[in-house]
């Protein structure tokens, strides 16, 4: 009996560490993989994460489902909209972009941190 309850506990700590997604160890380190990609500004929450290059107005970001793919890299002609809601106990944003079908997602813990990447996008698009 002991054994069984033994090993229902590894699967589900198993299933658990499966549906987390990334680090954010293992997010900065594919953000610091990008080729010709200088780092401005970084964020990572909830096994989704974001960087900026604000100088190249280039974003890269490990959103929601993407699992162990690279990050996608976003130009400022790219990005269509972004906005963020409160979302349990913490801020999920939204992005959308001209070749992608599909909206990233990447969660905050506070709303200071989504509003001041707000900021960023309107930097990045603005071309400031």
């Amino acid at each position: 009996m002991l054994t069984i309850m033994g090993v229902g506990l590894v699967l589900a700590l198993v299933a658990w560490l499966a549906t987390r997604g990334p680090s954010e160890g293992e997010i900065f380190r594919r953000f610091d993989a990008l080729d010709g990609f200088t780092i401005t500004e970084r964020h990572a929450h909830d096994g989704t994460g974001i960087a900026a290059d604000e100088a190249r107005g280039l974003v890269a970001v490990v959103g929601k489902g993407l699992g162990g793919r690279p990050p996608v890299l976003l130009a400022a002609k790219d990005l269509t909209a972004w906005r963020y809601q409160a979302k349990d106990q913490h801020f999920e944003m939204t992005l959308r972009a001209r070749r992608l079908s599909q909206p990233l997602v990447v969660s905050f813990r506070k709303r200071a941190t989504a509003d001041e990447w707000l900021k960023i996008f309107r930097n990045i698009v603005e071309g400031r």
